[in-house]
């Protein structure tokens, strides 16, 4: 017996709808960010299990430090936590912030940003580097 393709296709509606979506994104988003940031202020650290494991520092070591730094408003001690979290940390965070205005209030009228290819490339290069300068004698400056 041949079955048609209407008789297996289920109907389902969806629960979220894009204006549920942008109010549930709208609401968790900016409390995720403040609990972190509270949780930071309040002394909260970052476990790095690669240090634990291998003694060597991964690209992100110092972030937490560098965020909590710049949270009380100091710019060069954050930079000298992780280097890479301002080359790369606050303008990929500031792309979120966009995309995340962008989705919630879509009557801002905000373009969606295309990067190109070559960025992506480019970030993967730039956090490899760091990562093998940060663990070579000489380049004590880029350690946490």
């Amino acid at each position: 017996m041949k079955v048609r393709d209407a008789d297996t296709k289920t109907s389902h509606s969806t629960l979220l709808t894009p204006h549920l979506s942008r109010v549930l994104v709208g609401v968790t988003a900016p409390a995720f960010v403040l609990l972190a940031c509270r949780w930071l202020l309040r002394g909260g650290g970052l476990l790095c299990l690669f240090y634990e494991l291998t003694g060597l520092y991964c690209p992100g070591c110092g972030s937490g430090r560098a965020a909590i730094a710049l949270l009380h408003g100091h710019v060069l001690e954050a930079l000298s936590h992780n280097a890479l979290f301002f080359l790369l940390g606050v303008p990929c965070g500031t792309l979120l912030v966009w995309e995340y205005l962008r989705f919630v209030f879509p009557g801002l009228g905000l373009k969606k940003i295309e990067l190109p290819v070559w960025t992506a490339r480019l970030a993967l290069g730039m956090i490899a580097v760091f990562w093998l300068l940060r663990n070579l004698p000489g380049f004590e400056l880029l350690a946490p």
